[in-house]
């Protein structure tokens, strides 16, 4: 004779499972219907996610995720596949992702524990670390002399997190200005309102080739930061995120990250560094 207690506890923990199993092949299904895949990107962050003269999202994460997107046609079965752009910001970025307004975001979002708890993440896509930015006559050499000093950062990165922490171990009294985009950063630096600028050192980069002339500008020397790229992927979906990773994998072994590295970051005369190389030889997973 069945317990009805132990019934009735059965097909509570059935109907619990029910929404994770939902969501778990929930993105794939829902790009085989509409037939469109959203990525999200940032406009204000240079070589890896920005705008074109024309208006286009353009960037190193950008190609990466337009050959996701060509994977994930074939994946789900479609001829045809159509690409909606979405833009977001440092603030709003993992919202667009939890919401459901996109289905990945492609720029410069470091993978975090505390993140995690809001969405999943690809396999790694980079690997850079937090630096300042100064004017080239400043006589600022590292993060250590910014005391009575200015600097601007964008607000919700983890560059600010890492920031604050080192001016708070290092006892140093600096003004903090927090800004929304590495746009306003640059601007204001350039305008002379801050003494310097705080971002990811890749980042950093692409503002200053952004400017036309990098002459004016450097890139502090310390390193604040570790920051471990991936792209954002919706929580709790573990078929999309494979499929995600599959491609991505598939990039690492046949060299393709090279030549979209070459394309980005070549012309301005330099090279991946050996622990970017290592990340990409461990992140080409066999099938």
């Amino acid at each position: 004779m069945s317990n009805p207690r132990l019934l009735t506890a059965g097909v509570a923990l059935i109907a619990l499972a029910l929404p994770f199993t939902a969501s778990a092949a929930g993105t794939l299904d829902e790009i085989k219907r509409t037939q469109t895949f959203k990525i999200a990107y940032r406009a204000d962050t240079p070589p890896f996610s920005s705008l074109s003269e024309a208006g286009d999202p353009q960037g190193f994460s950008i190609d990466l995720c337009r050959i996701i997107a060509d994977h994930i046609k074939a994946a789900v079965g479609l001829d045809d596949m159509k690409i909606e752009y979405v833009q977001v910001t440092a603030q709003d970025r993992m919202t667009a992702i939890a919401e459901g307004r996109a289905h990945i975001e492609c720029g410069t979002t470091t993978n975090t524990l505390s993140r995690q708890k809001i969405v999943d993440f690809s396999n790694l896509t980079y690997v850079t670390g937090g630096s300042l930015m100064t004017t080239a006559d400043s006589g600022i050499r590292s993060a250590s002399e910014l005391s009575g000093k200015s600097v601007a950062v964008v607000e919700g990165t983890t560059t600010q997190a890492a920031l604050n922490k080192f001016l708070s171990d290092s006892v140093i009294d600096a003004d903090v200005k927090l800004v929304k985009s590495h746009v306003e950063a640059i601007e204001m630096l350039l305008g002379g309102e801050v003494h310097a600028i705080a971002g990811d050192r890749a980042t950093l980069f692409g503002l200053g080739i952004a400017t036309g002339d990098t002459s004016k500008l450097r890139l502090t020397d310390d390193m604040l930061s570790y920051e471990p790229y991936a792209f954002p992927v919706p929580r709790n979906d573990a078929d999309f995120r494979l499929e995600v990773n599959r491609a991505l994998s598939d990039i690492y072994r046949r060299g393709q990250v090279g030549r979209i590295w070459e394309k980005w970051f070549g012309s301005f005369g330099i090279k991946p560094t050996r622990l970017l190389l290592v990340l990409y030889r461990l992140n080409a997973f066999p099938e």
